[in-house]
């Protein structure tokens, strides 16, 4: 697949690494579910030396910012007691993108 829209999204979470990772692997299929409804053509997680990184890639903005204001998203960053001065986020309209079979 290639294509010359899309919309890019990297969130960085910084703490304590190891927890971080406990709480994403608690929470990823409904975080999984919250992608999907939102045609969430890409994701990858990481741990970090200083937290947990993950990027998104998104068909548009629009669909970034509606998986955002999903309430299945906000319980899962609320019940992880993340805070929002633990998260920095980037985010990109891109020029292009290729996905490699």
């Amino acid at each position: 697949m290639t294509s010359t829209a899309g919309y890019l999204t990297i969130a960085r979470f910084s703490g304590d690494g190891d927890q971080l990772l406990g709480e994403y692997r608690k929470n990823v299929n409904v975080m999984s579910e919250v992608g999907r409804d939102n045609d969430l053509i890409a994701h990858a997680g990481a741990k970090t030396h200083n937290g947990f990184v993950i990027v998104n890639l998104w068909p548009s903005k629009e669909r970034s910012e509606a998986a955002a204001r999903d309430p299945r998203r906000l319980a899962v960053i609320e019940q992880a007691q993340i805070t929002p001065d633990q998260i920095l986020r980037e985010h990109y309209e891109l020029t292009h993108f290729e996905l490699f079979d």
